[in-house]
């Protein structure tokens, strides 16, 4: 395990929110919606440092944060009235493996193909794990909102069956 202080987390937090906040301006995205969209990819940053340094697993990690990130922007999506993906995107984008993509085609072009395979088996892990984590959240989700969909179309056939309509200008 590594040894991991929380100021090194929370230094991680800060360049991850600044990262996700210039990737959530590249996409056009309201002002308004930047801070949250940088604060779910700095959780889900920390979540992964976090995890990653007492596990050693980097694919917990990435399905961790990921799954993180992905919850927070149903839920925001959900209280803000915009889609899910204008927060997850810009949110997931400091879990994406690009450095172990870069790592493998820079060993297969030295022709160390042992390390280049290495790579890009880590890299294909990783972006696994993210793919099962926003699955798994963005399922959650759909689940939750027709359940309580469910629900409160029910509790509204019982109050109508519970009190008749009486229509007032009727003759009778």
């Amino acid at each position: 395990m590594t040894s991991l202080t929380i100021h090194d987390i929370l230094f991680a937090g800060i360049w991850s929110f600044g990262a996700a906040a210039c990737f959530a301006f590249i996409f056009n995205t309201n002002k308004s919606d930047v801070w949250w969209g940088a604060l779910f990819g700095a959780l889900g940053w920390m979540l992964y440092v976090g995890i990653k340094a007492e596990t050693e697993s980097g694919a917990w990690a990435n399905l961790s944060g990921a799954f993180a990130v992905a919850v927070c922007s149903e839920i925001c999506a959900l209280v803000r009235r915009r889609p899910a993906t204008v927060f997850l995107v810009p949110g997931i984008l400091p879990l994406v493996p690009g450095g172990g993509i870069y790592t493998m085609m820079h060993e297969a072009v030295q022709a160390n193909l042992d390390r280049a395979a290495s790579a890009g088996y880590q890299t294909l892990t990783a972006a696994g794990s993210i793919a099962l984590g926003i699955a798994v959240a963005s399922s959650l989700a759909r689940i939750a909102v027709h359940v309580i969909k469910k629900h409160h179309q029910r509790r509204l056939q019982r109050a109508e069956r519970a009190v008749p309509f009486a229509d007032p200008f009727s003759d009778e």
